[in-house]
């Protein structure tokens, strides 16, 4: 399994077990309904952001390595994950009483942050292995 792989099991993984928290946290608490679903807007928004850019930069690593012939692929990568986040904010401020916005838009970086933290973890059980 590539690394790129292993990270993206581990981030969906994580997103999964946050976002089923969520729901429970809205099943127990109605009063809190809207922050848990605002919560899993941004979450499912950013992995799918996470997603679609590893799949860009898997497209450009085969293009340097040569593996994908002489055509050149034009995308619009940034655009598609700014409209995704524009778009789940927008639904957050038309329907304010299913989605709290500030917890839509505070999760919106889960994805990035998580690869984050991921990468470090792998990184330092990497070494460990090492010495």
């Amino acid at each position: 399994m590539s690394e790129m792989a292993r990270f993206q099991r581990v981030l969906w993984v994580v997103a999964l077990f946050f976002m089923a928290l969520c729901f429970l946290v809205a099943a127990l608490m109605p009063h809190h309904r809207d922050v848990a679903h605002g919560l899993v807007l941004g979450t499912v928004v950013s992995c799918l952001n996470v997603l679609y850019m590893s799949y860009k930069v898997g497209k450009v690593a085969s293009a340097a390595a040569g593996e994908s012939g002489n055509k050149r692929v034009i995308g619009i990568g940034f655009g598609v994950r700014v409209a995704t986040s524009i778009l789940a904010m927008v639904l957050a401020l038309e329907f304010p009483s299913y989605f709290h916005e500030i917890a839509v838009a505070a999760s919106l970086v889960f994805g990035q942050l998580l690869l984050l933290v991921i990468g470090i973890i792998f990184a330092l059980l990497e070494d460990k292995q090492r010495d």
